[in-house]
């Protein structure tokens, strides 16, 4: 199974790009003299990362980040509970809806990792290595985390997708397992060490619903993230087209009944702000549980920017945070080969649910025959998007800038990349309200063509970007 976005919209050829910022070319070069040197990109571009949660905590207020979806997939939800930091260790603790599969003699509970995996058009989040502790209840005094059995997990290693945006999983080549039973998962000091991941999960045997889990983290080249400010919008279920999964007879009496709706909502963008988090409650209901055994445990569902009322950017299923100042139109709306660059985004769509949160279980969501009262209450239920605004200064230690373009559905790796070379650029002046690492003696070379990203290339992490 899946979990999959609920809406694809439709193809149209429009493309453009957003201008490169002088201050934002001044914050690269001199990120660049600090670390040095450009090094040769490797390989000649990647698909952009959200900015993994390690990089987030600790810095902005656990009151601002409670009960965020940080990690959103087939091994469930992670959502975040509270950080501690002491020195160069952060601790986060994250409540686990999980998903279970039925081996033929028991259950198994499968639950995710810090990293998020790339799905489709989706953009996925690196994970540094970290220690888990695993515990059944949220009092974390019924640690289980020598009852793990194994984990799966996506290699963090930078490197183009093997198939397009019309697949699901795109980077199979960097799958990997690893066996408790054969000493892959050592428990140390601070628990269970699990490699840096792009995404993957722990699996026990056993039936849990819901965990919690206390991951610490080594930090390394983490950048300065500042809060700036928070807008909370009022939204209500999607109705609309697009694949809906097992929920497909619903949206069908729903749509029947009522007009169809996918607002957009301004945003309120502080000056400054260069990624965007959300915070929204997640679905009660997952849509695409096929075999059942998961139809009742909570999933999240796509978010959009956009920079009007008809262009969506690419698929965005967890809180982020997200690139702000460069955002890729979503495929069913790029010609390809590569995902076309977004005017200016000052728009966001809320979550595209099916059921609002606080909707009680009917099984006529998946027989289609639900009462007028049940299709009103879906209907008139409200919830709360929260768009939280965040300043990210990267630190730039062993940091590398990479192109970055995103796949589209038509590409195929028989397609040559189309990185142009970089070329010098002179220094530019009025540099007093930018930070200068080390003096300006010399120039760098950098592509001006295409958006960059700055890559801690030991962890995959994306810590920042160059629109």
């Amino acid at each position: 199974m899946t979990e999959r976005k609920t809406h694809r919209g439709t193809r149209t050829n429009r493309r453009s790009w957003q201008a490169l910022a002088t201050g934002l070319v001044v914050w690269a070069l001199t990120a660049c003299l600090a670390a040095g040197s450009v090094a040769a990109a490797t390989p000649a571009w990647a698909e952009p990362r959200a900015l993994n949660i390690v990089d987030v905590a600790g810095q902005v207020p656990d009151s601002v980040l409670r009960d965020a979806i940080v990690v959103s997939g087939n091994s469930g939800l992670a959502q975040f509970v509270s950080s501690q930091r002491t020195g160069s260790l952060l601790r986060i603790t994250v409540q686990l809806s999980t998903r279970r599969t039925w081996s033929g003699t028991q259950w198994w509970t499968n639950a995710a990792l810090l990293g998020q995996l790339p799905t489709y058009d989706h953009p996925g989040s690196a994970a540094p290595v970290t220690w888990l502790r695993l515990y059944r209840n949220s009092g974390l005094t019924q640690q289980c985390t020598s009852e793990i059995r194994w984990a799966n997990y996506k290699e963090t290693t930078l490197s183009l997708p093997e198939a397009g945006a019309a697949t699901w999983d795109r980077y199979t080549a960097l799958n990997h397992t690893l066996y408790a039973s054969s000493g892959q998962l050592p428990i140390e000091a601070n628990g269970m060490r699990l490699p840096a991941n792009w995404g993957g999960s722990v699996t026990l045997f056993g039936d849990y619903a819901t965990l919690w889990a206390v991951f610490t983290v080594q930090l390394s080249n983490p950048p300065t993230v500042t809060y700036l400010s928070s807008e909370s919008f009022t939204f209500q279920s999607y109705i609309g087209p697009g694949d809906v999964g097992v929920f497909q007879p619903l949206m069908n009496q729903l749509r029947a009944r009522y007009a169809l709706r996918h607002p957009r909502f301004i945003l309120d963008i502080p000056a400054g702000a260069n990624y965007v988090l959300f915070l929204y409650p997640s679905m009660p209901y997952n849509a695409y549980s096929y075999d059942g055994y998961n139809v009742q445990r909570p999933t999240s569902g796509t978010l959009r920017l956009a920079p009007d009322e008809g262009m969506l950017s690419q698929d965005l299923d967890h809180a982020g945070a997200f690139p702000l100042l460069v955002a890729w139109q979503d495929a069913d709306q790029s010609a390809g080969p590569y995902l076309s660059i977004l005017p200016t985004v000052n728009r966001v769509t809320p979550p595209e649910y099916v059921i609002p949160t606080g909707i009680a279980y009917d099984p006529c969501f998946l027989s289609g025959n639900c009462s007028d009262a049940v299709l009103k209450s879906i209907y008139q239920a409200t919830m709360t998007l929260t768009v939280i605004y965040l300043k990210v200064e990267p630190t730039y230690g062993q940091l590398q800038f990479v192109p970055l373009q995103v796949a589209d559905e038509t590409w195929s790796p028989a397609i040559a990349d189309n990185v142009t070379a970089t070329e010098t650029l002179p220094l530019l002046s009025g540099l007093r309200s930018y930070r200068a690492y080390v003096p300006l003696t010399r120039s760098v070379r950098i592509s001006t063509t295409r958006p960059l990203g700055l890559f801690d290339t030991s962890t995959g992490r994306m810590v920042g970007y160059l629109p």
